[in-house]
């Protein structure tokens, strides 16, 4: 007989248990997530041996004189289409593999919160800038690889979309391409910018200073706040009239 799915609280998935088992739940979460971040590397390195590959096989190809020209062309078209569809799959990839290592983190904040030992609990303090390039600076480091998969997906789309401009039967004129080379920069410019601000870690958002302390507290304080805050606003709602006769 199939069991039947049901949702849980927070509050419940905690008392519902006895400490003994909260316990075993948290080391499977703990090597859960040991277990899904090591997946989540070894994936990276796969994707990018098969994109490598891919790439130097298109410049091979563009570089050589030894291939007639109708299957030269053809294979330039080819493979930045293959290049694009393993870059799309590998930041689906990342960002699936981000998913369930969150997953797992937030049994493990909840269980060893409940536990007493928060270990993602407390964080070191921010003490440097992020326009201070030698210090250290709490940069997501999977948020810097989705952006890569991302901008690795980018490149194959232009790449491709360049052979099949250039494809010798279409005869599409590309000279416009080089009156643009200021806007290309001051795009380039900005991309760069959003992909700095875009892979800061939560960590980043928080204070930069704080006086007399090395590390702070992550979880407790701006959950309460955003409960407390939501608990006013219903009781706000609630003193309507409108709204108390319509409930």
């Amino acid at each position: 007989m199939e069991k039947e799915k049901r949702e849980i609280s927070k509050e419940n998935y905690i008392k519902e248990y006895k400490k003994e088992k909260l316990e075993k739940a948290l080391e499977i979460a703990l090597d859960t997530r040991k277990f899904e971040i090591g997946l989540y590397w070894k994936r990276t390195g796969y994707f990018v041996i098969f994109i490598g590959a891919v790439f130097v096989g298109y410049y091979t190809i563009l570089s050589s004189d030894k291939i007639k020209k109708e299957q030269q062309s053809w294979l330039l078209l080819i493979l930045p289409a293959l290049g694009f569809l393993l870059s799309l799959l590998w930041h689906m990839a990342n960002r699936g593999s981000k998913f369930w290592q969150e997953n797992w983190e937030a049994h493990i904040e909840e269980l060893s919160t409940h536990l007493g030992i928060p270990i993602f609990g407390i964080i070191k303090s921010r003490k440097h800038s992020i326009c201070n390039v030698m210090g250290q600076y709490p940069f997501s480091v999977s948020k810097v690889n989705q952006m890569v998969s991302l901008f690795i997906t980018i490149s194959w789309v232009l790449v491709f979309i360049k052979e099949v401009l250039s494809f010798p039967s279409l005869k599409i004129d590309l000279s416009f391409l080089k009156e643009i080379p200021f806007w290309i920069f001051i795009i380039g410019l900005l991309i760069i910018l959003l992909v700095i601000f875009q892979c800061r870690g939560f960590a980043a958002k928080t204070p930069k200073k704080r006086k007399n302390a090395d590390y702070f507290y992550n979880y407790g304080e701006k959950k309460k706040c955003e409960c407390h805050l939501w608990c006013k606003i219903k009781q706000l709602i609630k003193k309507i009239p409108l709204i108390e006769s319509l409930s």
